[in-house]
């Protein structure tokens, strides 16, 4: 009888599917850097500077071998919670907008 979930059939391909998943959190990073440099640019270089950083962790985190280690898991909780504080200073420290029109302009 074949397994209901599929993950039980090949448990060999949630590596695979964090390894992409990280992948992709590395490019919606480099994506919003690339849109932050166009109304703030010190905000955006910092989010693009992450983007590398966010890539090398995931890779760093899919190479675990049987099991999470905890060197590994502690190694990308740390740099999980150092990105979340910086992009938190970041946010606080920048301009405010006056309105939300200034913040979302509407094109059209």
């Amino acid at each position: 009888m074949p397994p209901d979930d599929p993950e039980d059939a090949d448990p060999g391909l949630s590596r695979e599917r964090t390894r992409l998943a990280w992948s992709r959190t590395a490019i919606a990073f480099a994506a919003l850097g690339g849109a932050m440099l166009r109304r703030e640019v010190a905000a955006g270089l910092v989010v693009l500077a992450t983007t590398p950083l966010v890539w090398g962790v995931g890779r760093f985190a899919s190479r675990a071998t049987q099991g999470p280690r905890p060197g590994r898991l502690l190694v990308v909780t740390l740099t999980v919670t150092a990105v979340s504080v910086l992009a938190a200073i970041v946010a606080l420290v920048g301009p405010a907008p006056a309105s939300l029109s200034q913040l979302f302009p509407l094109h059209g």
